[in-house]
């Protein structure tokens, strides 16, 4: 066994301490050179939502787009699951080096935070909001079994009928899920919501009316009310719909509803500068691209962007803005 005198223990410690020291501004550099050479390899791109839904098909156009500006494929992955907040937590938990990305989204980055008791990350302190991106309106559209054909009856109904109408969803937190809880603090409606793990089984039953109605951005849902299956009451934002404009909004019923899903690039919390500048870049350019354009037209969004400083900030604001919300409203993630 070798054995150390106290004054040479000292010694070899600081022979230690001096060459860990040596070698911090070696490691550095290597780490800057090689956020320089970012991306120099594949992106993993986590989706919050199953395939086939509107997050899904906005991740796979801007995961294509993105790949072709870097010169790196971007590989798409659906990490389902807690209203999108496992995709999160894993963004949030991944490595800071720009080769992880996910979207911000209102659900996880605005609602979630109220809606669930615990969740394993913090909303703002532990991402990079790089840049806002998209929004869209949801539509309102009921089964046509229930007896209304305008807002003012559909809400005349419920106020009639309490805990009678139900609404379906994909989760806790989720857009339609939210769209439901406004309408019902701000006009004093009783009605249920009903999640599903697989939405395409609750559109089944909103179809047989073993389910009353859905909130559904406007491409999902507006093809089911142009075949007879629903009918479109209102829609979720201000202004109409671009791809259907003879459905009012909600808040000409409602003065003041107003509810717009939005998402944004995010990656982990101290990603490099260099690196925020090159996704904000090449998200801009992806964003001003006539084709992309007129696709996210198509699916009915509504372009938003904004940059780095200013996104950041909107985060802080819209989790302001849905705490208050949820608290009043009641809703649970349960």
């Amino acid at each position: 066994m070798l054995r150390f005198s106290r004054s040479k223990l000292t010694q070899l410690v600081g022979m230690l301490a001096v060459a860990l020291t040596s070698t911090l501004p070696t490691l550095s550099a290597h780490a800057q050179s090689q956020s320089q050479d970012y991306p120099n390899r594949s992106i993993k791109f986590l989706v919050p939502y199953s395939a086939g839904t509107t997050t899904d098909v906005i991740a796979r156009l801007y995961a294509q787009k993105l790949g072709e500006i870097l010169g790196q494929t971007v590989v798409v992955d659906n990490k389902t699951g807690a209203g999108g907040n496992i995709s999160a937590d894993a963004t949030a938990k991944a490595a800071p080096d720009g080769y992880t990305l996910s979207f911000s989204t209102s659900a996880t980055h605005a609602t979630n935070p109220a809606l669930y008791a615990t969740i394993p990350f913090d909303p703002i302190k532990d991402f990079t909001h790089i840049a806002l991106m998209v929004a869209a309106p949801n539509m309102l559209a009921i089964n046509p079994k229930i007896p209304a054909n305008n807002m003012a009856e559909l809400i005349a109904y419920a106020k009639a009928n309490p805990g009678k109408l139900t609404y379906i969803s994909a989760g806790a937190g989720t857009s339609p899920h939210m769209a439901g809880e406004l309408l019902k603090t701000m006009a004093g409606i009783d009605i249920r919501h009903i999640p599903y793990k697989n939405i395409t089984q609750g559109f089944s039953d909103l179809f047989a009316g073993e389910v009353s109605m859905a909130f559904y951005h406007v491409p999902v849902i507006y093809p089911h009310v142009q075949s007879g299956r629903l009918r479109a009451l209102g829609i979720a934002t201000s202004e109409r719909s671009p791809i259907a404009q003879e459905v009012p909004p909600i808040s000409d019923t409602v003065p003041g509803y107003d509810l717009r899903p939005w998402w944004g690039l995010a990656g982990p919390a101290g990603l490099p500068q260099n690196v925020i500048d090159k996704l904000y870049k090449a998200t801009m350019t992806i964003l001003a691209d006539p084709a992309t354009q007129k696709r996210f037209i198509e699916l009915g969004l509504i372009i938003t962007p904004m940059n780095t400083k200013d996104f950041n900030a909107f985060t802080v604001t819209e989790l302001a803005k849905w705490t208050k919300i949820v608290k009043d409203s009641g809703a649970t993630a349960n």
